[in-house]
Protein backbone atom coordinates (compact mmCIF):
# COMPACT_ATOMS: atom_id res chain seq x y z
CA UNK A 1 0.00 0.00 0.00
CA UNK A 2 3.04 2.25 0.57
CA UNK A 3 4.51 1.70 -2.97
CA UNK A 4 0.83 3.08 -4.24
CA UNK A 5 0.37 5.65 -2.38
CA UNK A 6 3.20 8.15 -2.28
CA UNK A 7 5.55 6.78 -5.14
CA UNK A 8 5.60 8.22 -8.48
CA UNK A 9 7.37 5.74 -10.32
CA UNK A 10 8.40 1.76 -10.06
CA UNK A 11 10.79 1.07 -7.60
CA UNK A 12 11.20 -2.09 -9.16
CA UNK A 13 13.69 -1.76 -11.39
CA UNK A 14 15.04 1.83 -10.30
CA UNK A 15 18.47 2.64 -10.23
CA UNK A 16 20.73 5.82 -10.08
CA UNK A 17 24.49 6.72 -10.63
CA UNK A 18 26.48 5.88 -7.51
CA UNK A 19 24.25 2.96 -6.30
CA UNK A 20 25.82 1.23 -3.61
CA UNK A 21 26.15 -3.01 -4.34
CA UNK A 22 22.54 -4.72 -2.72
CA UNK A 23 21.33 -1.29 -2.14
CA UNK A 24 17.62 -1.52 -2.82
CA UNK A 25 15.39 1.94 -3.68
CA UNK A 26 12.76 1.98 -1.16
CA UNK A 27 10.80 5.10 -2.08
CA UNK A 28 11.34 7.55 -4.73
CA UNK A 29 9.54 11.22 -3.64
CA UNK A 30 9.04 14.27 -5.29
CA UNK A 31 7.53 17.51 -4.54
CA UNK A 32 3.77 17.22 -4.60
CA UNK A 33 2.38 18.69 -8.02
CA UNK A 34 -0.22 21.24 -6.36
CA UNK A 35 3.34 23.17 -5.18
CA UNK A 36 3.11 24.05 -8.88
CA UNK A 37 -0.14 25.60 -8.60
CA UNK A 38 1.30 29.16 -6.99
CA UNK A 39 3.78 29.18 -10.44
CA UNK A 40 0.94 28.39 -12.42
CA UNK A 41 -1.10 31.33 -11.58
CA UNK A 42 1.52 34.55 -11.75
CA UNK A 43 2.76 32.70 -15.54
CA UNK A 44 -0.80 32.66 -15.96
CA UNK A 45 -0.82 36.32 -15.46
CA UNK A 46 1.64 37.51 -17.02
CA UNK A 47 0.56 35.55 -20.44
CA UNK A 48 -2.71 37.64 -20.13
CA UNK A 49 -0.37 41.00 -19.78
CA UNK A 50 0.11 42.13 -23.44
CA UNK A 51 -3.23 41.11 -24.10
CA UNK A 52 -4.53 43.25 -21.27
CA UNK A 53 -1.94 46.12 -22.22
CA UNK A 54 -3.39 46.27 -25.76
CA UNK A 55 -7.06 46.37 -24.38
CA UNK A 56 -6.74 48.95 -21.77
CA UNK A 57 -3.46 50.93 -21.60
CA UNK A 58 -2.20 51.14 -25.64
CA UNK A 59 -5.22 53.03 -26.82
CA UNK A 60 -4.97 55.78 -23.98
CA UNK A 61 -0.97 56.03 -23.74
CA UNK A 62 0.09 54.71 -27.30
CA UNK A 63 -2.43 54.69 -29.33
CA UNK A 64 0.18 55.03 -32.38
CA UNK A 65 0.58 50.90 -31.68
CA UNK A 66 -3.12 50.00 -32.70
CA UNK A 67 -2.22 51.52 -36.52
CA UNK A 68 -0.27 49.39 -39.41
CA UNK A 69 3.25 49.98 -39.12
CA UNK A 70 3.56 50.59 -35.37
CA UNK A 71 1.36 47.35 -34.51
CA UNK A 72 3.73 45.30 -35.70
CA UNK A 73 6.34 45.85 -33.43
CA UNK A 74 4.20 45.55 -30.41
CA UNK A 75 3.25 42.35 -31.70
CA UNK A 76 7.46 41.65 -32.07
CA UNK A 77 7.46 42.86 -28.43
CA UNK A 78 4.86 40.55 -27.47
CA UNK A 79 6.01 37.50 -28.90
CA UNK A 80 9.32 38.54 -27.28
CA UNK A 81 7.82 38.72 -23.80
CA UNK A 82 5.84 35.17 -24.67
CA UNK A 83 9.40 33.83 -24.94
CA UNK A 84 10.85 34.67 -21.94
CA UNK A 85 7.54 33.56 -19.91
CA UNK A 86 8.12 29.85 -21.85
CA UNK A 87 11.82 30.09 -20.69
CA UNK A 88 11.10 31.25 -17.16
CA UNK A 89 7.70 28.50 -17.01
CA UNK A 90 10.36 25.52 -18.58
CA UNK A 91 12.85 26.51 -15.62
CA UNK A 92 10.22 26.08 -13.22
CA UNK A 93 9.50 22.95 -14.38
CA UNK A 94 12.72 21.66 -14.65
CA UNK A 95 13.07 22.22 -10.97
CA UNK A 96 10.41 20.90 -9.98
CA UNK A 97 11.10 17.41 -12.08
CA UNK A 98 14.77 16.91 -10.95
CA UNK A 99 13.82 17.40 -7.37
CA UNK A 100 13.84 14.10 -6.18
CA UNK A 101 14.61 12.43 -3.18
CA UNK A 102 15.77 8.71 -3.23
CA UNK A 103 15.45 6.39 0.51
CA UNK A 104 17.63 3.43 -0.18
CA UNK A 105 17.52 0.21 2.34
CA UNK A 106 21.13 2.24 3.40
CA UNK A 107 20.63 5.79 2.79
CA UNK A 108 18.69 8.60 1.81
CA UNK A 109 19.51 10.99 -1.11
CA UNK A 110 18.72 14.25 -1.52
CA UNK A 111 19.12 15.69 -5.53
CA UNK A 112 18.31 19.33 -5.64
CA UNK A 113 18.33 21.12 -9.13
CA UNK A 114 18.20 25.04 -9.07
CA UNK A 115 18.41 25.96 -12.67
CA UNK A 116 19.58 24.19 -15.81
CA UNK A 117 23.26 24.00 -14.79
CA UNK A 118 23.29 24.03 -10.52
CA UNK A 119 22.68 20.41 -9.43
CA UNK A 120 23.55 19.42 -5.40
CA UNK A 121 22.99 16.06 -4.11
CA UNK A 122 23.21 15.31 -0.49
CA UNK A 123 23.19 12.22 1.01
CA UNK A 124 22.58 10.77 4.32
CA UNK A 125 23.08 7.24 6.04
CA UNK A 126 20.41 5.98 7.45
CA UNK A 127 21.94 4.90 10.91
CA UNK A 128 22.78 8.17 11.60
CA UNK A 129 19.60 9.73 11.77
CA UNK A 130 18.16 11.06 15.01
CA UNK A 131 15.50 12.26 14.80
CA UNK A 132 12.57 12.64 12.20
CA UNK A 133 9.72 15.04 11.95
CA UNK A 134 6.88 14.96 9.58
CA UNK A 135 5.04 18.70 9.51
CA UNK A 136 1.16 18.93 7.79
CA UNK A 137 0.29 22.70 8.21
CA UNK A 138 -2.73 24.72 6.69
CA UNK A 139 -5.75 23.93 4.51
CA UNK A 140 -4.14 23.33 1.70
CA UNK A 141 -1.57 21.10 2.89
CA UNK A 142 -4.70 18.96 4.48
CA UNK A 143 -6.84 19.15 1.92
CA UNK A 144 -4.24 17.57 -1.16
CA UNK A 145 -1.56 15.56 1.90
CA UNK A 146 1.50 16.83 1.47
CA UNK A 147 3.69 18.38 4.20
CA UNK A 148 7.20 18.46 4.89
CA UNK A 149 9.69 15.90 6.93
CA UNK A 150 12.40 16.91 8.54
CA UNK A 151 15.54 14.77 9.55
CA UNK A 152 17.79 15.84 12.11
CA UNK A 153 21.18 13.81 12.38
CA UNK A 154 24.59 14.73 14.38
CA UNK A 155 24.87 18.64 15.32
CA UNK A 156 27.70 19.10 13.06
CA UNK A 157 25.96 17.31 10.02
CA UNK A 158 22.92 19.37 7.67
CA UNK A 159 19.60 18.94 9.14
CA UNK A 160 17.57 17.01 6.25
CA UNK A 161 14.43 18.94 5.38
CA UNK A 162 11.84 17.29 2.25
CA UNK A 163 9.31 19.84 1.22
CA UNK A 164 5.75 19.55 0.12
CA UNK A 165 6.04 15.62 -0.13
CA UNK A 166 3.02 13.61 -0.53
CA UNK A 167 2.08 12.08 2.71
CA UNK A 168 4.47 12.71 4.60
CA UNK A 169 3.81 10.87 7.87
CA UNK A 170 3.78 7.60 5.61
CA UNK A 171 7.14 8.44 4.46
CA UNK A 172 8.14 9.23 7.22
CA UNK A 173 6.65 5.95 8.83
CA UNK A 174 8.72 3.77 6.07
CA UNK A 175 12.09 5.85 7.04
CA UNK A 176 12.10 5.13 10.43
CA UNK A 177 10.88 1.27 9.44
CA UNK A 178 13.98 1.29 7.42
CA UNK A 179 16.30 3.09 10.23
CA UNK A 180 15.21 0.51 12.20
CA UNK A 181 16.24 -2.35 9.90
CA UNK A 182 19.41 -0.76 9.47
CA UNK A 183 20.69 -0.63 13.17
CA UNK A 184 19.48 -3.82 13.75
CA UNK A 185 21.87 -5.65 10.72
CA UNK A 186 24.54 -2.60 12.02
CA UNK A 187 23.83 -4.60 15.41
CA UNK A 188 23.79 -8.42 13.56
CA UNK A 189 27.43 -7.18 11.75
CA UNK A 190 28.80 -6.18 14.63
CA UNK A 191 27.67 -8.33 16.99
CA UNK A 192 29.36 -11.05 15.08
CA UNK A 193 32.59 -9.66 14.95
CA UNK A 194 32.85 -9.35 18.67
CA UNK A 195 31.97 -13.05 19.12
Amino acid sequence: MIKKSINLHKIDKYTFPGQHHNENVVLVLRKHPISLLTYAIQIFFFLLLPILAYVFIIPEIFSAFLEYPYQNVYILLSLIFYGFVWITAFVIWVDYYLDIWIITNQRLLDIEQKGFFNRTVSELDLKKIQDITSNVRGIIPTMFGFGSIQIQTAAEEKKFELKSVPHPVTARRKIIELYKQAKEKDKFIYGDRDE
